[in-house]
């Protein structure tokens, strides 16, 4: 599969595909990393492609579970902490925090069959419609550069609609 067809997938899309075996979670995710490497430089909008995330989708490959298995996705910086990941909250009082366990929407997301690739960039706190933050700066939207993505999903959303990840 091409990135480009890849993008033009949305999340049901992809895990159908590899339920079929048409494609594997690796693959999407190598797919996924390649979209970010592209694109990530000007949106500014992924904080962290996570080391593990092809071990991940190769474990997603060996049981794959769940409606959504093999599909990968970011985790935004807030309100979703992951076990042993960092959740830094958009700002440069939480950076380096660590968390000892998954919240219950992360744990959603991995018995859905997620691939959890990495953390996506939010606003301080979540608490403006912007991101655009002294530890990480601003996220660009992709359809339209100068411009910000906007909201507190605003990583989340310019890489959705960056074609990077689907959901």
């Amino acid at each position: 599969m091409r990135l480009d067809e890849y993008a033009g997938y949305d999340a049901v899309g992809l895990a159908h595909l590899v339920r079929t075996g048409e494609v594997s979670a690796a693959e999407l995710t190598e797919l996924a990393i390649a979209g970010a490497a592209a694109v990530d430089p000007q949106l500014n909008a992924l904080v962290e492609l996570y080391d593990d995330a092809r071990d991940r989708a190769r474990g997603a490959d060996a049981v794959p579970t769940g409606p959504l298995a093999g599909v990968p996705m970011v985790r935004k910086d807030i309100g979703a902490p992951e076990a042993g990941k960092r959740t830094e909250l958009g700002s440069r009082l939480a950076e380096g925090l660590v968390t000892h366990r998954d919240s219950h929407l992360t744990a959603a997301f991995k018995e859905a069959g997620l691939v959890i690739i990495g953390r996506s960039a939010t606003s301080e706190f979540g608490c403006y419609g912007t991101v655009e933050t002294a530890l990480r700066g601003t996220t660009n939207n992709p359809w339209k550069p100068g411009h910000t993505s906007g909201g507190s999903s605003g990583g989340s959303a310019a890489l959705v609609a960056a074609g990077v990840v689907p959901i």
